[in-house]
């Protein structure tokens, strides 16, 4: 069982306040929407690297490469920078990693010489199918933790939320301006 005494594991308080707004200027770093989707992002990455490292003996990413691949075919570097949205060098070692154990080969693109196609080996398609089927029973675990009401609504807030983003960097504006500029 987790450490329940992290602040991040107990309901905010201003939750309960029933007056809203007034309650958002005081607001807790530990209760900030942003810190607390982070915790929660590191805490599933710490879990799902432990047993990538224990099952696959892969990195984190080195396991999302192999899924990626699989879901999606050959993809360039960039492509798969961009889809997982890793940095340049993390991609450049798992990719390294993986062919170095037979799991990938790299080929150029037959479209533009110059770009490099990362396509899976009969080895890295068992492998990564097989994360993939964890993930899937993983996904399945913790969505049956919350009820119907509670998945729709969680899938409904985090599509407006990555809705926000993905407007926000489009359009090259960072959203602590964007904050600022909204309450000045």
């Amino acid at each position: 069982m987790p450490p329940k005494s992290q602040p991040y594991w107990q309901m905010p308080a201003f939750l309960d306040d029933t007056t809203a707004e007034a309650s958002y200027d005081e607001m807790p770093h530990e209760d900030y929407l942003t810190y607390r989707i982070g915790m929660l992002s590191g805490e599933f990455n710490r879990n799902i690297s432990k047993y990538f490292s224990r099952h696959f003996g892969l990195t984190l990413a080195e396991g999302r490469v192999l899924a990626r691949l699989v879901n999606s075919g050959p993809q360039s570097y960039g492509e798969i920078c961009e889809t997982l949205l890793l940095d340049g060098a993390q991609i450049s070692r798992a990719a390294a990693a993986l062919a170095d154990r037979g799991y990938i080969c790299k080929g150029d693109d037959p479209k533009d010489a110059r770009r490099a196609i990362f396509e899976l080996t009969e080895e890295g398609q068992e492998v990564g199918r097989e994360v993939i089927r964890v993930g899937r029973a993983r996904q399945k675990f913790l969505l049956q933790k919350l009820s119907a009401t509670e998945r729709r609504t969680l899938y409904r807030t985090l599509s407006k939320l990555m809705g926000v983003m993905a407007d926000l960097n489009a359009e090259g504006i960072l959203l602590g301006e964007a904050a600022t500029q909204e309450s000045v």
